[in-house]
Order: structure tokens, then C-alpha cells, then sequence
């Protein structure tokens, strides 16, 4: 039992090893979502397998080969077919270009406002008004490029897809009337155009409106 036990592990280790390979040299950021799942389908293998009497050691490493198989011939096909690739992999997702929102990618991508923010933070960026490019990768991660390099000023989230953060405001000392009145002299009238609104105490509000927005639809090719 015990030396059966160890026999699968040593294959489902080297069949790891083996899947590693053949994803190549990519760190952890540049990994795609099925890169992920042929590691995640290879573990439910083993782990299956493990304790089951009825699989030994030479039909577990049927299946690694088998799955290794497939792995390699997929990879080898994407590599040369680009349709395929794109329809496989996907590809970038430009969410922000020249300075304004692809309001139609981060929708597709399920992407929220804050959410976005959080994003740009992770690269060290700290408000929306400083970005020139946001692409998102098809691993996940999000490349940025500023419009300039001077130092960026930490800003405030104050309406969200048309809705006002109350906590947000009181958080910084104002209330919804100061709002108000501030967009109105910014010359944005209605709340419901606006659907995104930043706030900094030097640089003031910064507002997109989703006629500035719905109209991008930039892809990016790999």
C-alpha cells in the first residue's frame, strides 16, 4: 500500500516537473489562465489516484503521459496558428487609451472602477488623470504607461458608474451637496453622464463621462 502510495507520487512529481517544462520559462505574472488549469487538471490526477487501490502506478502514468501529450500538441498548434492563439488564449484588453476609459473592454472584462484603481495602485500609480495607456494582459496582470513622470498625488474615488461614495466623501471631509456643486461648476450637470470621478486636494476633481468612454474599442494583437 505504502509503496504504491509513493510510486504515484514520484510519477505525478516528475509529471509536474514535465508540465513545468513544457510551459516554459514564465514566471508567475505571465502565466495564462490555461497554463494554470493544465497544472490544476494534472494535480486532480494525482490526487485521485493517490488513494484509489483500483489505479496503480502504470495507469497513473498513462494518464500523465497521455495529458503531457495533449499539453505539448496544443502548445506546438497555438504556437503556429495566431487565430487560434487569439481564440484560445485571448489577447490584450486596452482599458484605458489615451488618457480615456475603453469603457466597452472593462465591461467585457468585468472590471469595476475601483477595482481598476487597485490595478493602476499595483503599479504605483495613484490616479486615473496620470494614465495615458492601462492594457491588460492575458495573464492578468496590467502594464501601464503615464503621461509624464512627475510625482503622482494620492486621489479619491467620489462617483462610481454614476453613484456617489457617501463614505468616501465624509472620509475626506466633505458631503454629497459639495459634490454637487463642484461638478455642476465643472460643467457636468447630471449625475448619470458621469461614470467616473476622481478627487485630489491639489489637482481638484477629474471626471469621465460615458459619452468620453462606451466609444473605444482598441484590441491589441499579440
Amino acid at each position: 500500500m505504502f509503496l504504491q502510495i509513493a510510486s504515484k507520487l514520484i510519477v505525478g512529481l516528475i509529471g509536474l516537473l514535465l508540465v513545468a517544462r513544457l510551459l516554459g520559462k514564465k514566471t508567475l505574472s505571465e502565466i495564462t489562465p490555461f497554463d494554470l488549469i493544465y497544472t490544476l487538471v494534472l494535480g486532480g490526477i494525482l490526487e485521485e489516484s493517490i488513494y484509489d487501490d483500483k489505479v496503480n502506478a502504470l495507469h497513473f502514468l498513462f494518464a500523465v503521459a497521455l495529458w503531457g501529450i495533449m499539453i505539448y500538441f496544443l502548445e506546438s498548434v497555438v504556437q503556429k496558428k495566431d487565430k487560434l492563439n487569439t481564440f484560445i488564449k485571448g489577447t490584450p484588453s486596452v482599458l484605458i487609451y489615451e488618457g480615456e476609459l475603453n469603457l466597452l473592454e472593462i465591461k467585457n472584462n468585468h472590471i469595476e472602477m475601483e477595482q481598476l484603481r487597485s490595478m493602476l495602485r499595483s503599479q504605483n500609480c495613484f490616479s486615473l488623470r496620470t494614465v495615458k495607456y492601462a492594457v491588460l494582459e492575458i495573464g492578468g496582470s496590467i502594464s501601464v504607461m503615464n503621461k509624464s513622470e512627475e510625482d503622482e498625488e494620492f486621489s479619491y474615488l467620489l462617483v462610481d458608474e454614476s453613484v456617489i461614495e457617501i463614505k468616501t466623501l465624509q472620509s475626506i471631509g466633505k458631503d454629497k451637496k459639495w459634490l454637487i456643486e463642484n461638478l455642476k461648476e465643472e460643467g457636468y450637470q447630471n449625475l448619470e453622464e458621469i461614470v467616473y470621478a476622481e478627487w485630489s486636494p491639489k489637482q481638484g476633481l477629474y471626471v469621465k463621462t460615458y459619452q468620453q468612454s462606451e466609444n473605444k474599442q482598441i484590441k491589441l494583437e499579440n
